[in-house]
């Protein structure tokens, strides 16, 4: 296989990962992710791609469930991007509508308990 026959291969396994749930899961945390790094191993197929959110820069990788039999189908976050994964993005920014309505409400005649 020669690099444009593999360039072929990672935009059609970018394409699938875009689609698999953790990468759902990243951007509904607010993570605006954008491709990276693409590694493989003796193989036509990536075995883990990375992308980064260009928001905060956390760098987030997948791992190919499917490489051993030549797939690029299946798509998991990899165990050492998920602690990092399940927050999200502290650079996202809130919205002051967003802000006021996740505020607990309060009385101004209302004593603070302490």
């Amino acid at each position: 296989m020669d690099s444009a026959d593999f360039m072929v291969e990672v935009e059609k396994a970018r394409a699938v990962l875009e689609r698999a749930a953790d990468y759902v899961a990243l951007r509904g945390r607010g993570h605006e992710l954008v491709g990276g790094a693409t590694l493989t191993c003796a193989s036509d197929v990536p075995w883990q791609l990375q992308v980064k959110c260009s928001r905060c820069a956390g760098v987030f990788w997948f791992d190919n469930l499917a490489w051993r039999t030549g797939g690029a189908d299946r798509w998991r976050l990899s165990a050492d991007s998920r602690e990092h994964a399940t927050v999200g993005c502290a650079a996202a920014g809130i919205t002051a509508g967003q802000f006021i309505a996740l505020a607990p409400r309060r009385n101004l005649f209302q004593p603070v308990r302490g």
